[in-house]
């Protein structure tokens, strides 16, 4: 349903708003159609008295999303994209990313700034960093959670949970109201942004949480720990949904994009696995005999990156088993692979270890292969890679230790969270149904 049927009824109500212009009718009062002013005004006189139809529901909601979109300032990138019709080549865009195939060529157009932001709160190592629009979250082995402003830098509140344990994994939602947060006190615990106060504190985890991961535009929130669970909860009733078992080994890290799934991977267990929840069923990829995969990210719906302890990094497609391309090493000789971060519907991401840079990627057309597009010079674990909306700034968490333990310990680092900013060219080559 969803963008498809918007961009179906609005296809018809276009052609009929054609029919009606050019049309020699007599006046709008003698018109016979579903549209008419007499037709609207029944159907709220009768609203009250008649139960409204799944049909007249679904025809409510996509006139109600046709309204925001005519009211929204729409900024393309060409002239020519947005001139001839600027809600159906967003309906067009918005059904594409559902199904997986919207993509944006941006390897040869980004640049990524000398000028670095640095922001100190953590006495300890930072473990995770989520941002929103206006807004940064980030925690760490101090058991703080801090809120930041991402214009000024500035820091807005500090606030630990109860039990003043280490927060390993933070999530929010798109529209920023929710903050999900987890650690080893083996809670999931969600917090209001605008007041930093706790909300909900579900408590069904038997070890500690160590990946969580919010729906795209919902309140859908997916839990992953150390007891080798996946648990789902719905943070708009605050309430458990179910837990998903296959993983062999703790899980590690997690990611979700627009459609009801989560991919995982779990270290020791060597396989990425991906939960399709309508049909409660899952997909299992496999690694190599010695990868242990630590980190993963989605780059759309059908293509996924890992990053692993021997120093590889691999691109996934939905439909194989195994990798589709591999880099290794990806980084500096015996350097793990802490984290990985996808810019979402393009064939970009950053990789980060322990071995003093951090690394922008882009793959091939065919993503056969992957080139390094950028180092940037960062001393330290980079533990978490965060990426805003609009692709426009990169955080990284950096640490002296690794978010999960203490295998190593850099006295040289500190503990910081680094911003970046991107730029762009002017033209963006949208490929708008891409064969794989």
């Amino acid at each position: 349903h969803g963008s498809s049927f918007k961009l179906s009824y609005y296809n018809e109500y276009k052609s009929y708003l054609s029919m009606r212009k050019h049309k020699n009718q007599p006046t709008d009062a003698e018109i016979e159609s579903d549209f008419s002013d007499n037709d609207e005004a029944n159907v709220e006189s009768d609203a009250e008295s008649i139960e409204e139809t799944v049909h007249n529901k679904r025809l409510r909601l996509a006139k109600q999303y046709l309204t925001k979109l005519e009211n929204e300032q729409i900024t393309a990138e060409t002239d020519a994209q947005i001139n001839a019709d600027p809600i159906s080549h967003r309906l067009q865009q918005d059904l594409l990313e559902e199904k997986g195939k919207l993509e944006r060529r941006i390897s040869k157009r980004v640049c990524v700034l000398e000028n670095k932001s640095t922001f100190r709160g953590h006495r300890l190592s930072p473990t995770c960093v989520a941002t929103c629009e206006d807004f940064l979250f980030s925690a760490g082995k101090g058991g703080e959670i801090i809120k930041w402003c991402c214009k000024t830098g500035r820091k807005l509140a500090v606030v630990k949970h109860k039990s003043k344990k280490q927060i390993l994994a933070v999530a929010v939602t798109s529209d920023g109201q929710l903050l999900a947060t987890g650690g080893h006190d083996k809670h999931v615990v969600i917090w209001d942004t605008a007041t930093m106060e706790t909300v909900k504190t579900f408590t069904k985890h038997r070890g500690a949480i160590s990946a969580l991961a919010f729906r795209k535009n919902s309140r859908l929130l997916a839990s992953g720990s150390v007891d080798r669970t996946l648990n789902l909860w719905n943070c708009e009733d605050m309430c458990y949904i179910e837990s998903l078992y296959g993983h062999q080994d703790a899980i590690t890290s997690m990611d979700s994009f627009i459609k009801e799934r989560v991919v995982t991977v779990a270290g020791h267990d060597k396989t990425l696995r991906l939960w399709k929840i309508p049909e409660e069923s899952q997909l299992v990829f496999n690694g190599h005999k010695l990868s242990i995969m630590e980190c993963v990210s989605m780059l759309n719906e059908e293509l996924f990156v890992t990053g692993a302890q021997d120093n590889s990094l691999c691109v996934w497609h939905i439909n194989k088993k195994k990798p589709i391309a591999t880099q290794r090493p990806a980084h500096s000789a015996g350097c793990w692979i802490c984290s990985v971060s996808a810019m979402r519907n393009t064939e970009c991401f950053w990789s980060g270890s322990n071995d003093g840079v951090v690394k922008l990627w882009a793959c091939s057309t065919e993503y056969r292969s992957m080139t390094c597009l950028k180092e940037v010079p960062m001393l330290g674990t980079v533990n978490a890679i965060a990426i805003s909306p609009d692709q426009a700034r990169v955080v990284f968490a950096v640490g002296q230790e690794h978010r999960l333990g203490r295998w190593w310990s850099d006295k040289r680092a500190r503990n910081v969270l680094v911003g970046v900013t991107l730029q762009y060219g002017d033209t963006d080559d949208i490929c708008d149904e891409v064969e794989r």
